[in-house]
This record gives structure tokens, C-alpha cells and sequence, in this order.
């Protein structure tokens, strides 16, 4: 290994480790260390710059899920939470909510572009100092943490303050003109494919080898590896949002194949009761589920609220529990047996829990649930897993009017629908190399043993008119949705899978009814109404 590359590994090692062992290592302040003019004075402080950027997702990775599922059907307040979720819950945020506060998601972009700028300067003054690869994932990584906090911002907040200056003021972001969330996408799309310098989002390095070179895999930290948002999951969202169906499964199913490995397949490696695991144990041993994590360690300092928030058990203070209408669609569905209802690995004692007296949702602290030891609990937050390049995928081949596909990968897998269909087999599965690495997939609703679902009142065999093929692709767009409410509750996913199925088909009702079904009686109609109107569905919050 040359000198240059021997002394950056160790300056990256040194600094991973200075850093993850720091109480404060979330609270870089923007202005005060990326600003500064002396920020690169050594090769080193590019990674250091990096793990900066990175440090910025745990300010704002457990803020998403409670601005996005508290406006699914799945939480709502208790009596002890403050008034600034009570009035999150009802759509009517105030100036100074601090949750729907968007500072922390501007403080990472910021931070990634006074990064990106720094970077290339120091590249440009030392051609030499930094190797090429590392410097084409520095760079790529960096787009990557933008774009999903970016695509985040306009998922939530339905519009952004859009700026490259490497220079600005956290302060000044109310001086920043908005653009709405249509026209963000493909500024995002554009981002990822053309980059900077030369160099564009899709860049992907194996950190392990970086780190620890020489080190075989298993002793390596692989949590480096799964920290920034991935490319192909990132575009495969981008793609659905911008309706580029084709594209979302020319990349995804590559994705997912792997190369014929077992990662990301909806298998039995981890169905029925195992699913759970990926949730609260060591996320690198379950690297066939998860993609992408925003990573604590309680032993150094780095929590998040999940736990505190949704338990019962002292130390935490129960602010958020889950409703009677999603507990209720967990309970009302059909077994794979086709006889005993209730969704029994993702429903009851794994999504929510009664606990001492109460419902509570139970999904990130199945591991230590004693009162001594419940906050010790590493609750990561997946970015990106199996089931969500799964629904993207479905909702693709859906709208592409591929049905039997996406109902293989909804329901009860690859495997049985290739010998359902021999001789009838649609794309991507009539590809015998493609149907060898999908055949282990069991489908999203068999992996925890539930009964197929199809659309109502509707056959494959008979949609001989466009405007059957279109209510069918409706009906099972609005099942995909439905899903995920289960299969995604509290990974802030479920709340964009609806208002992205209801805008395609310019028809809010879909979101609508789902949301407002929570509420009490005298409530529920206003609270339709109101998300009839899809500006309403957003959170509100003036840029100051």
C-alpha cells in the first residue's frame, strides 16, 4: 500500500473513531466548522468533511418518521405529548412547532455543499493528494446525502428552498425562492446523473476496504457501507415519482437480483417472526434486508427518540401510540391458510404491544423492554430495505400493466407464479437467468404468511377495455398503499406511497380515506375535506 494511501487510511480510521466516540458527534455546527475558510488543510479532513455530512442524517432521521406517520393512519398522540404533535396530528402547525421545524434537514445540505465545494477546490490545488476512487465516492456520497434530503424536504414540506452556494447562512434559508415538488424531482434526477466535477451520483466503493485494508469482510466494520442513501433504490424512487415507470425496473431488477446473492429477496432467510430482527438487532447481520441505516450507538452517546416516544416503560415519557384503525387492519387480514385472520408476525407483539395498560408500538424495542434497560436499545432507521425496492418495483410493473408480475412480488412469490404461468411469462420474469435469482423471492405478504390479495370485482382475464386495464391498475395501486401502511408502520414510508398513488391518480379520496379514518366522529369529516385538497396535505412551516 503507497505511503499516501497508508497515511489516509489511518487519518479516515482515526477519524471514525475520534468521532464516533464523541458525545456530541451529531452537533457539528454548519457555521462554524464547514464555513471556514481553513476548512481542508490535509487530505484527512475530506473524510472528516464526510462523516460530517453523514452525522447530519441522526438529527433528522427520527424527526421524518413522526412528521410522516403521524399523518398515516397509524400514531396518534397520548396525553402526555406536548401541543406541538397534538397539533401536527391536527394539520394545524404553528409558527415555532419544534417538529416541523425543516432547519435540520437544510443544515445537511448546507453542510454537503460547502463539502462538495471544498473537495473539488482541494482536488484542483493537489491533483495528487486524494486517490481517485475515493474521491469519486467522497464526492458521489455526498450528492446522494443531498438528493434524499432534498426528496425528503418536498415529500414532507411540499416545496424546498433549492441553492448550491457553499456559502450560505443557515440563517438566510428564508431568502431563498421555493420551488414546488413537481419541479424539484427532475432537478434531483439531473443531479444524480450529471453530478459535479465530473463526477455523479451513481458511484458506489466498498468503505470495508477503505477502512480496514487487508482485514477479511467478516472482520470488518460494515455499517461504513450502508450510511448514504444507495444509488439504485434513491433513483428507483425518483423515477416512480417522475412516473418513469420503465426505468424504475430496468435498474431495480438488477438491484435486486444481485447477481443470483441472497440480499434483498423477500426469501425464508427471513419471513414469518424474523422479519422483526431487522428492526433491533445488529444491522449487520441483516444485510439481506437492509439497504441503507441511519445508525446509534448508545454506548456512545448517539440515540434517537423512537424508543422514548412510543414506549410505556419509565424512562420514556409515551407521546405517540398506535390508533384502532390500523391496529384493526392488521387484525382483519387472511392467513395463508385461507381460514384465521390477523396479520400475526407484523401485527400484534411485533408492530404494537399492550403494555401495562396501554398499546404501544413495539417494532424497535423487542430486544430490552425492562425499565433498566429499555433506552439502551440501538434503534437504527432504515433509509432503504428490501420491501421498499420491492413496493417500487411493484408499483412500476403495475403501471406498466404488468400485472401477473407485480401481484407475484405483492403476494406469494416469483417461485409459483413461474409455475402458474409457464409459457405465459411476462417481463422482467421471462428471463430464465432473472426467474433463477427470483426464485427464493416469497412475495411481501407470504414472507409473513398472509393470503394473497387482488383487486375486487376485477379479473386479469378480462380487462379487454382500457377502461378496465385502468380501474384494475387503480385497485391494486390502492392495495400496494395499503401495504405498506403494514409492512413499513413507523419507517416513514407509507404516508409518501399514499400521496404518491393518489396523485397519480389525481384523485386525493385515496389519501383522504385513509388518514382521516382515525380521527373521532366529529372530526373526521373536517379533516377529509380538508385533504381533498392536496396542498393540505403537507406540513406547514415559513423558512425563516
Amino acid at each position: 500500500m503507497s505511503m499516501r494511501r497508508s497515511f489516509l487510511v489511518c487519518g479516515i480510521a482515526t477519524i471514525a473513531l475520534a468521532l464516533s466516540g464523541c458525545s456530541r458527534y451529531f452537533e457539528v455546527d454548519t457555521n462554524d466548522i464547514l464555513l471556514d475558510k481553513d476548512y481542508v488543510k490535509e487530505s484527512n479532513e475530506l473524510y472528516s468533511g464526510y462523516m460530517g455530512v453523514a452525522s447530519k442524517m441522526q438529527a433528522l432521521a427520527d424527526q421524518t418518521v413522526f412528521l410522516s406517520d403521524l399523518r398515516t393512519d397509524l400514531l396518534e398522540p397520548t396525553v402526555n405529548a406536548p401541543q406541538d404533535l397534538w397539533d401536527l396530528y391536527n394539520f394545524k402547525e404553528k409558527p415555532g412547532n419544534s417538529f416541523a421545524n425543516p432547519r435540520p434537514y437544510y443544515d445537511l445540505i448546507v453542510n454537503a455543499n460547502a463539502y462538495l465545494n471544498k473537495i473539488i477546490s482541494y482536488r484542483k490545488e493537489r491533483p495528487t493528494a486524494v486517490e481517485e476512487a475515493h474521491y469519486q465516492a467522497l464526492i458521489s456520497g455526498a450528492i446522494r446525502f443531498k438528493v434524499w434530503t432534498y426528496l425528503t424536504l418536498g415529500k414532507l414540506y411540499g416545496q424546498v428552498a433549492y441553492f448550491d452556494d457553499p456559502d450560505l447562512n443557515l440563517d438566510k434559508i428564508g431568502e431563498i425562492p421555493v420551488i414546488g415538488f413537481d419541479e424539484l424531482i427532475p432537478k434531483l434526477i439531473a443531479l444524480m446523473e450529471s453530478g459535479v466535477d465530473g463526477v455523479n451520483g451513481l458511484y458506489e466503493t466498498n468503505w470495508g476496504n477503505i477502512l480496514y485494508p487487508g482485514i477479511p469482510a467478516n472482520q470488518q466494520d460494515l455499517v461504513w457501507n450502508m450510511i448514504c442513501p444507495s444509488p439504485t433504490p434513491l433513483r428507483m424512487e425518483l423515477y416512480l415519482w417522475n412516473k418513469e415507470y420503465e426505468k424504475v425496473v430496468s435498474i431495480g431488477i438488477p438491484f435486486i437480483s444481485d447477481g443470483g446473492g441472497k440480499r434483498y429477496k423477500i426469501s425464508n432467510e427471513d419471513w414469518n417472526g424474523e422479519w422483526i430482527q431487522a428492526f433491533t438487532r445488529d444491522p449487520i447481520t441483516r444485510t439481506r434486508v437492509l439497504i441503507n441505516i441511519v445508525p446509534y450507538d448508545f454506548e456512545r452517546n448517539q440515540t434517537n427518540r423512537l424508543i422514548r416516544f412510543f414506549s410505556n416503560e419509565e424512562p420514556s415519557v409515551y407521546y405517540l401510540k398506535p390508533t384502532e384503525v390500523a391496529m384493526q387492519r392488521y387484525e382483519s387480514q387472511l392467513r395463508y391458510d385461507g381460514h384465521a385472520r390477523g396479520d400475526r408476525y407484523r401485527g400484534v407483539d411485533y408492530t404494537y404491544y399492550f403494555q401495562n395498560g396501554q398499546w404501544v408500538i413495539r417494532k424497535f424495542s423487542r430486544d430490552r423492554e425492562s425499565a433498566s434497560e429499555i433506552h439502551k436499545n440501538n434503534v437504527h432507521i432504515a433509509i432503504y430495505r428490501d420491501s421498499d425496492v420491492h413496493f417500487f418495483l411493484i408499483e412500476a410493473l403495475n403501471n406498466l400493466g404488468r400485472f401477473g408480475p407485480a401481484e407475484a412480488l405483492l403476494n406469494d412469490g416469483v417461485e409459483l407464479y413461474l409455475s402458474r404461468n409457464a409459457g405465459n411469462l411476462e417481463k422482467p420474469f421471462d428471463d430464465p437467468i432473472i426467474n433463477s435469482h427470483f426464485a427464493i423471492n416469497l412475495g411481501i405478504r407470504r414472507r409473513v404468511s398472509l393470503a394473497p390479495v387482488y383487486p375486487q370485482g376485477l379479473s386479469k382475464g378480462d380487462l379487454d377495455t382500457d377502461e378496465k386495464k385502468q380501474a384494475y391498475m387503480k385497485a391494486l395501486d390502492k392495495l400496494v398503499a395499503e401495504e405498506t401502511l403494514m409492512e413499513s408502520a413507523g419507517e416513514a414510508k407509507a404516508y409518501f406511497a399514499l400521496m404518491r398513488i393518489a396523485k397519480r391518480w389525481n384523485d386525493p379520496s385515496i389519501l383522504a380515506d385513509v388518514v382521516s379514518a382515525k380521527y373521532p366522529d366529529g372530526q373526521k369529516e373536517q379533516v377529509k375535506g380538508d385533504l381533498m385538497n392536496e396542498k393540505n396535505w403537507f406540513v406547514k412551516y415559513e423558512l425563516e
